[in-house]
């Protein structure tokens, strides 16, 4: 691959990086263009490693071996990004499949799905084209060398795909000041886009595009849209600006939670009834102490074996990578918890009915029964975990289901420098309910049996 810039680059550093993603839920490629992909608002970093294992083949009567056997590689990437109002997560189930818990559970095959080989309408496992672009660092951002009609290397870019790749691992933390998404996928196959290195066939946001002005777009507190006239002026236009997700924008700083579940230790350790008012906004605050929600899906695959055949190994057959790929269930979730304390966790306001005052060693007492002696539902599960929050006219939904349960309680600080004591309460769920999506209506999706 030749280099497609005049003046090569001197280093690569964020403004001259953009990300792009096109996803399905079909075994099928993009035919070697990646110029229909979605360009990945937010991103902080983007980080790529090969894995290439290699067998040191024997050879027989020699000390010095010098043949390999190489087996499949596996490349991973991995993209930290911060989420503003008006973005979509990475994954997400769609607006129409978010009508029921059967049509919004991951594992349905419009969504995640389970299984890399085609079912009867034709859907695999979500898969994920991964192109990211790279420009001269001459220019202070991408696209902004089109301000110049004179630079040779305005509209030339270095481009890089990463074919069909799976998620492993997708993240969430939600802290004081904004929601961090980070996701990471594996793939076999890469592609120097050497017959795509032409910036303007990329779809960059329509404000990178005219250097005299542009709309932009503006969305307020209430959702509603408007938008102003704006000059040009890479030197003081940033052109990801965004009005970035926060904590004022959950619904856990409400009264009743709005929309939000939370499980009965969280709301027992944390809230205290004490809502302030917020003079610039005139409202009711519900003050928890919450620092931080963590929330963390790991997917693991098998990949049956396929005697003889390394499936996407073919020119013109990279999508056929993952077809023998199987996800393991259940798939495992954890949320955590972690927040200042203004006291120990009360078990007594709410362990058998509000009757016991001590923890016993017995083991049920953060099952559905709480400690009650005698009950029919001393090992079920049944925390509830949902945060809601407002987006630009629509809300985030991490909908975590009704069948989480809590794994470990930790109290730190409180030191004699003077740090305040936190607690830091996780939680895990084996249901496989993992809901992520951006809508309007937040549904109470209630499971009537097994998936």
């Amino acid at each position: 691959m030749t280099v497609p810039f005049d003046e090569p680059n001197n280093r690569i550093f964020w403004a001259c990086q953009g990300v792009f993603v096109e996803e399905r839920n079909t075994e099928a490629g993009n035919n070697g263009n990646p110029t229909g992909a979605e360009f990945l608002t937010g991103v902080q970093a983007v980080g790529v490693s090969s894995d290439n294992p290699a067998i040191s083949l024997m050879d027989v009567g020699r000390h010095q071996r010098k043949y390999i056997n190489y087996q499949q590689q596996t490349i991973e990437i991995n993209i930290s990004r911060v989420l503003d109002r008006a973005s979509d997560t990475f994954y997400k189930v769609l607006e129409s499949e978010y009508i029921g818990y059967k049509e919004s559970h991951i594992l349905n095959a419009n969504n995640f799905g389970s299984k890399g080989a085609k079912d009867d309408n034709q859907k695999t496992l979500r898969n994920y084209d991964i192109t990211i672009l790279y420009t001269p660092d001459k220019f202070e951002q991408i696209n902004a060398g089109n301000a110049s009609s004179t630079d040779s290397d305005k509209n030339n870019v270095i481009s890089v795909s990463y074919l069909n790749c799976l998620i492993t691992n997708i993240s969430y933390s939600i802290g004081v000041d904004g929601v961090e998404e980070s996701v990471t996928l594996t793939t076999k196959n890469i592609k120097y886009n050497d017959d795509y290195t032409t910036l303007s066939d990329y779809s960059l946001p329509e404000e990178w595009y005219t250097p005299d002005s542009f709309e932009r777009k503006l969305v307020n507190g209430d959702g509603e849209v408007s938008y102003e006239q704006v000059s040009y002026d890479p030197a003081r236009y940033s052109p990801q600006e965004g009005d970035i997700l926060k904590r004022q924008h959950f619904d856990l700083t409400q009264a009743g939670y709005g929309s939000s579940e939370l499980p009965e230790e969280i709301k027992q350790l944390f809230n205290f009834d004490t809502p302030e008012i917020l003079r610039e906004r005139d409202e009711d605050l519900q003050i928890l102490g919450i620092q931080s929600i963590n929330i963390d899906a790991s997917f693991d695959y098998t990949n049956l074996m396929d005697v003889g055949n390394w499936r996407g190994s073919e020119d013109t057959k990279e999508h056929e990578q993952n077809r023998w790929q199987v996800l393991n269930l259940p798939i495992t979730v954890n949320c955590s918890f972690t927040g200042t304390l203004r006291q120990a966790l009360p078990y007594y306001k709410y362990l058998n009915n509000g009757g016991e005052n001590r923890v016993r060693n017995v083991d049920n007492v953060y099952s559905k029964s709480e400690a009650q002696g005698a009950s029919t539902e001393w090992q079920e599960t049944d925390r509830e975990i949902k945060i809601v929050a407002s987006g630009a006219g629509k809300h985030f939904v991490w909908d975590l289901g009704k069948k989480n349960y809590l794994t470990s309680i930790e109290y730190t600080g409180g030191d004699a420098g003077g740090g305040n004591v936190e607690a830091t309460l996780s939680y895990t769920n084996q249901y496989s309910d993992f809901v992520i999506t951006k809508t309007e209506e937040v549904l109470d999706l209630t499971n009537d049996g097994p998936y």
